[in-house]
């Protein structure tokens, strides 16, 4: 549920400090999206689930920034058990990922090495739609430093959208993108973006800053909580998942943004559903 870096104290305990890791089951398919520091839990978690059953992960990566990446080094069934790790990314990334597997091998990111991965380690580029078991996996651009995805996972009728880094044209570019009706490429964008995650059952969104906060930060590529509430209720999203928090946001302050979000909905006549998961929390679609 976190951005940035990987945080523990009394402050995180109620929502978790990891950074961003989504496991999606789509029946027997495990879907991975991003591998920051909650992967390190989640490899924990499926080496006690396969027991004596190979490893079948897809791993889809919205970037290659270290908070979402940085779990990978220590993905345990990785280079404790069998099977095969598919890992997807859009052109390019597969040299920078390989790196990773190769430094655990070598003791680059810690002083006791790991050893070469037991597993069948795969890197496969992005096709405009991907499909992985019964699911469909399609992708756009995203406003964030560095090429930049979010996902859309289509499952039997039902749809999750994951847009963990992203700041739309019309809160960063405000000179430029003016009106909703505005026929500029930035604000087309924007628009797409909403295409994207129209009628999403679950909508998991940026929203590292207040809107206080965010005064401070524009261009920094990340939203606030009122972006991400706009893209939510323009696309007629189910539920909003508020994601990518503050490493120093509080629980207290976590659940104050989500019972203002609400209220705000409700005040508009919305049925959209705000939520900020608990780590380890598990959402039936």
């Amino acid at each position: 549920m976190r951005g940035g870096v990987p945080v523990s104290g009394e402050h995180t305990s109620r929502y978790g400090g990891n950074t961003a890791c989504i496991e999606v089951r789509c029946g027997d398919t495990l879907i991975i999206l991003d591998g920051g520091s909650g992967l390190i839990n989640l490899g924990s978690s499926l080496l006690q689930e396969l027991g004596i059953k190979p490893l079948d992960a897809h791993l889809f990566l919205t970037h290659t920034h270290w908070d979402h990446i940085m779990g990978l080094p220590y993905f345990l069934p990785a280079f404790k058990h069998t099977g095969k790790m598919t890992i997807y990314g859009v052109a390019g990334m597969d040299e920078t990922l390989m790196s990773f597997f190769q430094g655990a091998e070598v003791g680059e990111y810690f002083p006791v090495t790991m050893g070469k991965p037991t597993v069948d380690v795969k890197f496969q580029e992005l096709r405009e739609v991907t499909r992985v078991g019964e699911a469909s996996i399609s992708y756009y651009y995203l406003n964030h430093p560095g090429l930049t995805i979010g996902f859309r996972v289509e499952y039997q009728g039902k749809s999750l959208v994951y847009i963990p880094d992203n700041e739309p044209y019309s809160s960063s570019n405000r000179a430029l993108v003016k009106e909703n009706d505005d026929n500029s490429f930035l604000a087309r964008i924007d628009r797409e973006i909403v295409h994207f995650s129209r009628g999403a059952d679950i909508l998991i969104a940026d929203a590292a800053y207040t809107d206080e906060e965010y005064v401070e930060f524009v261009g920094s590529g990340h939203s606030s909580v009122t972006d991400a509430l706009k893209v939510a209720m323009s696309a007629q999203a189910k539920r909003l998942v508020l994601f990518h928090h503050q490493p120093l946001r509080t629980g207290d302050e976590i659940e104050q943004l989500v019972v203002k979000c609400q209220e705000r909905v409700d005040a508009l006549g919305g049925k959209l559903e705000i939520l900020s998961p608990a780590e380890g929390d598990q959402i039936e679609i």
